[in-house]
């Protein structure tokens, strides 16, 4: 009983610190980008991304009926 709440807290934990460690990391490193790069960024990257993913959950949700 003990050993499994001390796995869920260490799984917990350690999910945690990679969601804060990753984007600090990430903003470290990296040189900082100018607003017209963020623009591109989001519309020639992003919005197709998300369109697919929006894609791909309708189409599997309307064909697992």
């Amino acid at each position: 009983m003990v050993f499994g709440a001390t796995i869920g807290i260490f799984i917990t934990l350690t999910k945690t610190y990679l969601f804060l460690f990753i984007p600090i990391t990430t903003r470290w490193t990296l040189p900082r980008l100018r607003m017209d790069q963020l623009l591109n960024l989001g519309w020639k990257f992003l919005l197709p991304i998300s369109l697919g993913n929006l894609l791909l959950t309708t189409s599997s949700q309307l064909f697992s009926l």
